[in-house]
């Protein structure tokens, strides 16, 4: 039940700071978790990130007062931090589809996101099975990227990532060291209380000193076999995972994740096989 209880922390404070700059390190340090699972978790439950939550709220209300009377731009961009009238005007049209000036005649075409509260629902989805499985004891060499807080509503981090090894030849690079088993692709995510690194590397027995190495302790995992696009497998299990697994396998926040893949990774194949390794202390 914390994912919840997070979730809603984070809509009370946004509501509660409407009116101020929105900063969301500031945010996930009032919630008390990590940017990275705040980000994942808002954005799985709500359906969108914390900040557009909190633009589609400002601009909500900015649209309230013009249809109440309130005409000057300059003095709306103020209340809703925007730095000049144009600003605000540009960012409520291309909100809205339609001018600060038209919102009174067009109230119709106005895109109205109300306060959002969270409840539980049943679901007759089928759910994503799963395994138990200790997962480690593993020296690994490759690369890593640092992300932070401000960048973590991209959701293709990873995606982005290896393709960008595979297309500058350090992914090539980093297989011809796998020299043991397992013979995989392990993609490692560590949150940090201002944002999350990322390492893509194999496990080895070689420490080139042009590579990082990285050294994974056996931790118990639940294992899920995933099949599809690269870009979008892992993320519809994270959605299944926030918003329906998490009330009976809650995971541990404050360890590393995991994803493998095969070495041989394409981009272009709709069916590769991924598995997604989530922390838990779950006693057989």
């Amino acid at each position: 039940m914390d994912v919840i209880k997070h979730v809603q922390q984070a809509i009370v404070y946004i509501e509660d700071h409407l009116l101020e700059s929105f900063d969301f390190q500031t945010l996930s340090d009032y919630v008390g978790i990590s940017p990275y699972h705040l980000e994942q978790s808002f954005t799985m439950i709500v359906g969108v990130t914390p900040f557009q939550y909190c633009r589609a709220r400002r601009l909500t209300l900015a649209a309230h007062d013009l249809i109440h009377g309130a005409n000057r731009m300059i003095d709306l961009a103020k209340r809703y931090r925007y730095p000049d009238a144009n600003a605000f005007a540009h960012d409520f049209s291309d909100y809205h589809g339609v001018s600060p000036l038209q919102a009174k005649a067009k109230q119709d075409q106005l895109k109205i996101q109300d306060r959002l509260y969270l409840k539980l629902t049943t679901t007759s989805n089928s759910p994503y099975p799963y395994r138990l499985e200790n997962i480690g004891d593993l020296s690994l060499v490759g690369y890593s990227r640092f992300i932070p807080t401000e960048q973590l509503d991209n959701h293709f981090i990873i995606p982005d990532f290896l393709e960008d090894l595979q297309t500058d030849g350090r992914l090539k690079d980093i297989i011809r060291y796998n020299d043991r088993s397992p013979h995989e692709l392990f993609v490692i995510s560590c949150p940090l209380d201002h944002g999350l690194e990322v390492f893509v590397g194999v496990a080895s027995e070689r420490f080139p000193a042009h590579l990082e190495d990285r050294f994974l302790s056996e931790q118990q995992f639940a294992v899920f076999n995933l099949q599809g696009e690269i870009d979008y497998a892992t993320s519809e299990a994270w959605h299944y995972i926030e918003t329906s697994l998490q009330l009976t396998l809650p995971y541990e926040r404050n360890r590393l994740y995991l994803e493998i893949y095969p070495l041989d990774i394409s981009f272009d194949d709709a069916f590769t096989k991924i598995q997604l390794c989530v922390p838990v202390n779950i006693e057989n």
